[in-house]
């Protein structure tokens, strides 16, 4: 869960180590951030992170308009799969595809909301989810599901708690 680092100047060594066991638990660590302040070490605000996950969490169950090469997929599975069962960051750096980009203005307390929202839905087993990810390919719901928490451990590592 949340742990301040000790504050160096560099973005990478300041961010968050975070692991989730579930949706949940990354749902406690935007309510600690939120009620208890933070820091942005990275580029995008607290609001853009969530928008940013919501649209993700939101193709778990509506599927994409977009895909990343057929021949891409499985070399993308290959190497990310390993990395988010370990609970590891990725090493490799790019830009989010340009549907999952967040918005510049955003409401955080509308962004949290729909984040808690669409956490509750995806960890519902009755919840139906789409067989394939843009950039993965085909996910089984464990898949899907260990995908999500690595993300969201990912992007909610550049929010550093200020107690």
């Amino acid at each position: 869960m949340l742990r301040k680092p000790e504050h160096m100047s560099k973005i990478a060594t300041r961010r968050m180590d975070l692991r989730y066991p579930d949706l949940g638990a990354a749902c406690t660590d935007v309510a600690r951030l939120r009620e208890g302040g933070y820091e942005v070490v990275g580029t995008w605000s607290l609001a853009q992170i969530l928008d940013h996950l919501n649209m993700s969490m939101q193709m778990t169950i509506d599927g994409a308009d977009f895909t990343f090469p057929a021949m891409m997929r499985p070399v993308m599975k290959l190497m990310f799969m390993p990395t988010m069962r370990r609970g590891k960051p990725s090493k490799l750096r790019g830009k989010a595809p340009e549907q999952l980009q967040p918005a510049l203005d955003l409401d955080e307390d509308a962004c949290a909301k729909k984040f808690y929202s669409l956490a509750d839905t995806l960890m519902d087993p009755s919840t139906p989810f789409v067989s394939h990810y843009p950039m993965l390919g085909r996910l089984t719901r464990e898949q899907w599901l260990l995908m999500q928490q690595w993300h969201a451990a990912h992007h909610l590592s550049f929010a550093v708690p200020n107690d």
